[in-house]
């Protein structure tokens, strides 16, 4: 079986659809030596040498996956005869999206959220109307559809009407690198970033589904609390989009750091007494995961999908309440007991998602919709 992989999503400064395709390809080097690969990467990516060039094949495109007006007509008009050439039986396009036409081969698409039908408001609007157009084409051709939470399977069936058996869900998992550090290594990448003392920790790109104006608000009622007047917020994650609201409802006692190299975030996950992750919406959540591996107490939402990661192992809160959220934040910083508690649980729920499952499910299902052809 020749599988092709589009992993344009993989750079430098990857977040979530980023991890997802890194990590799925890393598990599966390590368990197929069976069939072979093509990766579908741009030009930027083979200059940087980020993707093993050795025992896999590369189809190389000029355009990025953010450039929808040529990558798009590129993925739809001129890959599929490359595909085709290339012998390739099962295409994944594990970032929403996949060539529109095929004869030659199997097409499984991965939906991580459905946040632009859900919540339109928090992304541009022009790109949203344009995702919700791709994203109904992805589905309604694919011959199989991953989803990363049962939430986001049910969003799919509910909004989308796709029918149950056409999906399959397949769970993330924290990156190996995401686990307790010693405290020499806390202490050398808090230093680097110049943080000191007790700090709650958010994580994420900034934009408007990650709540942060809330978080921001909440924090100013826990900092005026008995046992929170020494805490600062550190947030760690690049620009994204539409965040103007929240540098302006920033205080002095915020850190942001933008974007941090994952092989430095372990530490500060691990050096923080609270990771606070009230989101409005996540198909996953994978950073309540990370920061459970790493050790660290989790305050996340009680909707969506971080219920069904979070297991019973975290503070779960109203996202919209900001009393709640605060509420959440004090009866974790202020209880030595509590802390220990979810350190304890946190980690052992980490450790029921692994990638080397993920990727033999994946590849499980490769396997089925390529002898659905034969």
């Amino acid at each position: 079986m020749h599988i092709a992989i589009d992993v344009r999503t993989i750079n430098p400064t990857h977040s979530g659809v980023g991890f997802y395709v890194s990590n799925l390809l890393g598990a599966l080097r390590g368990i197929d030596k069976e069939n072979s690969y093509s990766y579908i990467c741009n030009q930027a990516q083979c200059r940087a040498q980020l993707l093993p060039g050795k025992s896999v094949d590369l189809i190389r495109t000029p355009f990025s996956h953010e450039n929808h007006l040529f990558g798009d007509f590129w993925e739809h008009a001129i890959l599929p005869s490359r595909l085709k050439r290339a012998g390739v039986d099962v295409f994944h396009g594990p970032a929403f999206l996949i060539p529109f036409r095929s004869s030659a081969f199997k097409r499984v698409v991965t939906i991580h959220d459905l946040v632009v039908f859900l919540h339109p408001e928090t992304v541009p609007r022009r790109y949203s109307l344009y995702m919700q157009w791709l994203v109904r084409q992805a589905v309604n051709r694919a011959d199989h559809i991953i989803a990363v939470s049962e939430c986001t399977k049910g969003d799919l069936v509910d909004i989308l009407g796709v029918r149950p058996e056409r999906v399959t869900v397949i769970h993330e998992a924290a990156g190996a690198e995401f686990a307790p550090p010693g405290p020499e290594r806390v202490e050398s990448v808090l230093n680097r970033y110049n943080i000191s003392g007790r700090y709650l920790l958010h994580v994420g790109n900034l934009e408007p589904k990650k709540n942060l104006p809330r978080v921001i608000r909440a924090f100013d009622r826990v900092a005026r609390m008995p046992g929170g007047e020494d805490l600062s917020l550190v947030v760690a994650g690049k620009k994204g989009w539409l965040y103007d609201e929240i540098f302006r409802t920033a205080t002095d006692s915020i850190r942001f750091l933008g974007y941090v190299p994952k092989d430095e975030m372990a530490a500060i996950y691990a050096g923080a007494s609270c990771f606070v992750f009230p989101s409005i919406y996540e198909g996953f959540g994978l950073p309540v995961l990370e920061a459970m591996a790493c050790g660290t107490p989790v305050v996340t939402s009680n909707i969506s999908s971080m219920p069904e990661v979070a297991g019973g192992a975290a503070v779960l809160v109203d996202p919209y309440d900001e009393e709640s959220i605060a509420s959440g934040i004090l009866a974790v910083v202020a209880d030595p007991s509590l802390q220990g508690q979810l350190r304890r649980e946190g980690i052992l729920r980490s450790r029921a998602f692994s990638w080397d499952r993920a990727a033999r499910e994946t590849l499980a299902l490769y396997r089925d919709v390529y002898n659905e052809r034969h």
